[in-house]
């Protein structure tokens, strides 16, 4: 991340944050949580505008992943397999672009030709957005992950408070993260975004992994990827791509994936936590967990789409340790 744009901003960020401590001192922080979350179907609606007129091209690697479904992971993966291993940086987002990055400044912008530092000729750019918001084209390459929605529920409440633990002393709740989802309150649906890139699994240019696949057989995925994207990898290229592409090699390098905004602190929310499937049966009850299967067993079946939802999420979280 430009380092000069984060000093820049950090006052504005110790700024509003700072407004938001006080507030809390005085009983009005979890009514302001309120409020922002009130703020992000607007948010969302903007984010879904970002690469609207965007014509893709042969270099163009998009990496559309649901939000805290493994972006970073596939992020790394899809920008080493590109750079054949070698690639070096501060952080992801000084190769990768974000064009719905919440503090644009931050990441390497849109135009930026990067792909000019990378050997193979292609850059990477990052979409939480589903098919067709994210722009289509056969010249252009998409590599998907799928994880398991509860999982990802999880995910993303240890990284909300995170970001929000830092800065007022009430926390999101799971309950109400939960109730959130469960009441179509949440703009941004997993069962939309997964439905959509399923139905493109099939396309040459198209590269489908669940979350589980990447943590059974890292290998493997790698060289399934490569080959949808057109890099031949030698044996060496392989093995570094694999190693820095390991849940171990990232997690000592947390830095370089932490999240592109400014904190309070100045010290970030932990982007790499636990990366392990089925980790939602020690968040959620078993209650909780069924609703939510068949909350988005109804919501696939309501848009049609063929996705395999129980021998995906279902069968492998009940075997998963």
């Amino acid at each position: 991340m430009p380092r000069h744009n984060i000093a820049r901003l950090q006052p504005r960020s110790q700024l509003a944050f700072g407004t938001l401590r006080a507030l809390d001192r005085v009983g009005l922080g979890r009514p302001c949580l309120r409020a922002m979350l009130g703020l992000f179907p607007r948010a969302y609606a903007r984010m879904g505008r970002s690469l609207r007129g965007y014509e893709p091209t042969e270099r163009d690697v998009f990496v559309a992943v649901y939000p805290k479904a493994g972006n970073n992971w596939m992020m790394q993966l899809a920008t080493q397999v590109v750079h054949r291993g070698e690639v070096e940086f501060d952080h992801i987002h000084d190769l990768v672009a974000w064009p719905q990055a919440p503090v644009p400044e931050l990441i390497v912008p849109l135009d930026a030709p990067t792909h000019l530092r990378c050997v193979t000729g292609r850059r990477v750019i990052k979409t939480q957005l589903p098919h067709p918001q994210t722009p289509y084209s056969e010249r252009a390459h998409y590599v998907v992950v799928l994880r398991d929605p509860k999982d990802t529920l999880v995910s993303m409440y240890h990284f909300a408070n995170g970001v929000i633990g830092g800065i007022v002393d009430v926390q999101f709740s799971m309950e109400a993260l939960y109730e959130y989802v469960v009441s179509d309150t949440m703009p941004a649906c997993w069962a939309e975004h997964a439905a959509s890139w399923w139905a493109l699994r099939e396309r040459d240019n198209v590269f489908v992994v669940t979350f589980g696949e990447m943590k059974r057989d890292l290998a493997g995925v790698v060289s399934s990827m490569a080959a949808v994207l057109g890099v031949e990898l030698s044996e060496a290229e392989h093995a570094r791509v694999v190693e820095r592409g390991s849940f171990a090699w990232m997690k000592a390098h947390e830095d370089k994936f932490a999240p592109p905004v400014p904190t309070y602190r100045g010290q970030p929310a932990t982007m790499i936590r636990k990366g392990e499937v089925g980790g939602s049966k020690a968040a959620l009850s078993p209650a909780q967990r069924a609703a939510l299967d068949d909350h988005y067993r109804r919501k696939l079946a309501a848009l049609g789409s063929d996705l395999p939802y129980d021998e995906l999420f279902v069968a492998s979280s009940t075997t998963a340790k």
